[in-house]
């Protein structure tokens, strides 16, 4: 009975390995404009994950900046009963901070700091080999601050997502 139970939980222990409940992935092209990021995704259940975000941005808009940036966020997939999660549609709540220097040949050097919170809508396509590719698209409220004036950004700005990984 003993070698019986043991045999069944190896079993159980060998299906539970083959779902892919992990991704991780980054957005390729945020090279390119001075940004680097790396989103590890854990699913829970069947229907939902969170992420987890870090980002290092070196460049915005033309100006050497050295900003550091952790975000969270909540994924509910609507297809999850016709393609097991993490693939398919989603809507994604989120929230994102930041911080840093900045080294503005006009205003000189200082600190900023950035807070979001949004929501995206997107779809993420998971293939057998593990890779992944996801999209996703929604509004973002962000409120970010530096230097010596009290303006900067406050409102709504668009949030993307265009990103590869793998899935294990």
């Amino acid at each position: 009975m003993k070698k019986l139970i043991l045999s069944l939980a190896f079993v159980a222990f060998a299906f539970t390995m083959n779902a892919q409940s992990n991704v991780i992935k980054t957005n390729p092209l945020g090279l390119a404009f001075g940004s680097f990021n790396a989103t590890y995704e854990r699913v829970f259940g069947t229907t939902s994950s969170l992420l987890v975000r870090g980002q290092y941005m070196y460049k915005l808009l033309g100006v050497d900046v050295s900003l550091a940036g952790a975000g969270l966020g909540y994924r509910y997939y609507f297809t999850h009963a016709k393609k097991p999660v993490p693939g398919g549609f989603y809507i994604n709540p989120q929230v994102s901070f930041s911080f840093g220097k900045v080294n503005d040949d006009t205003e000189g050097n200082y600190s900023a700091t950035t807070i979001g919170f949004g929501a995206e809508l997107g779809y993420q396509w998971v293939w057998e080999s593990g890779f992944v590719l996801d999209l996703g698209i929604g509004p973002m409220y962000t409120n970010a601050k530096g230097g010596d004036s009290e303006e900067g950004i406050d409102g709504i700005v668009p949030s993307a997502t265009l990103a590869i990984g793998y899935a294990f």
